[in-house]
């Protein structure tokens, strides 16, 4: 079970059993009218909760979020009621703790029924106040929910149009330089070919997920460090640093790789001298990734900010108050010093 559900779990156990630990009204169990009175309160708890979920899951995306707000508020006047009526009718036929009982002649009918209603509306109070309190807080949470969902979806598509739009230029160059090398008959032309497969099969099938193993995101990295330089040769200075147990950690795909892509796409010049520095480290669980890069060409810099903002908003979906961002520019260098807590 995820700790969300969990979660949830535990929060309607505690919602449910409020009766016993917070009362409405302080009642000893030995008193006659506690079974009832605590049955009531429970049964009251019950139907705002299933309540909850059928505006949560209904009322709001199919009347609120319409427009339609007169059947919206009929059907939360009548899920109000019931929430009210069922319990009482079930098990109130009791007088509150401390109310002042009304002296009824026992063939006084108008009396009775009026000592009824005062007993109902006495009883009420805090279910209405809790009744209302869940139509607030669904309506609240449906909302986060849906922006979050929203701005998750949107996230996805531009992520995916940055894929459709970074890589292929690489890819071509790549293929180009495996072409080339077979014809020289190169013999690393098959390890290139097999990094090259597993480079795409991360793009294509892992990187879609919500979360990948961390070990394959650096492997990733590294198949394309490697295709970088057997295409770059010695024409630029490249170094990559690992240190620390990468086992069973997990990380959103692509977080680390566009910094990479990006110190490739403007640190690289054969006519000038390139350098490329990338280091992660992992010490319990807070990830420490950085990258260095000497700035030798301005080609498409628009380009990179939106690929560097759009990870800037994943990493603020995915790890809220979990990471630390830092970049550094200026007319020679760019350097990245990112942390995440993958807890």
């Amino acid at each position: 079970m995820s700790k969300r559900k969990v979660f949830i779990f535990i929060g309607v156990l505690i919602f449910l059993l409020q009766p016993v630990v917070f009362p409405a009204f302080p009642m000893e169990s030995s008193e006659p009218h506690y079974f009832k009175e605590l049955s009531e309160n429970i049964l009251g708890n019950l139907l705002i909760l299933i309540f909850f979920y059928i505006n949560y899951t209904y009322l709001i995306p199919r009347l609120l979020f319409q427009k339609k707000y007169l059947q919206y508020g009929f059907s939360v006047f009548g899920g109000l009621l019931v929430v009210l009526l069922l319990p009482w009718m079930l098990f109130g036929s009791h007088l509150p703790p401390d109310f002042p009982e009304l002296p009824i002649h026992p063939r006084s009918h108008d009396q009775t029924i009026f000592h009824k209603i005062q007993m109902f509306f006495s009883d009420v109070d805090h279910l209405v106040f809790l009744f209302g309190g869940t139509v607030f807080f669904s309506t609240f949470w449906f909302e986060r929910m849906q922006n979050q969902k929203i701005k998750n979806e949107k996230l996805q598509a531009e992520l995916s149009h940055l894929k459709l739009q970074i890589h292929p230029h690489f890819l071509f160059n790549t293929l180009n330089s495996i072409y080339a090398s077979a014809i020289k008959k190169d013999d690393k032309t098959a390890d290139t070919v097999l990094i090259f497969s597993d480079f795409m099969r991360y793009l294509l099938q892992d990187s879609y997920q919500n979360e990948v193993l961390l070990e394959k995101e650096i492997q990733y990295i590294s198949n394309y460090i490697e295709l970088q330089k057997s295409r770059l040769r010695n024409s630029v200075i490249i170094e990559f640093e690992k240190e620390g147990n990468f086992y069973n950690k997990k990380i959103a795909p692509l977080i680390l790789f566009t910094f990479v892509e990006n110190a490739f796409k403007y640190g690289v010049n054969p006519d000038e001298n390139s350098e490329i520095k990338i280091g992660i480290s992992i010490k319990k669980n807070e990830l420490n990734f950085t990258v260095f890069n000497r700035i030798v060409t301005t080609k498409n810099i628009e380009s990179s900010n939106i690929g560097i903002k759009n990870t800037k908003e994943r990493l603020m979906l995915y790890y809220p108050q979990k990471h630390t961002l830092e970049i550094k520019e200026d007319p020679k260098a760019f350097v990245v010093n990112l942390k995440i807590n993958l807890i």
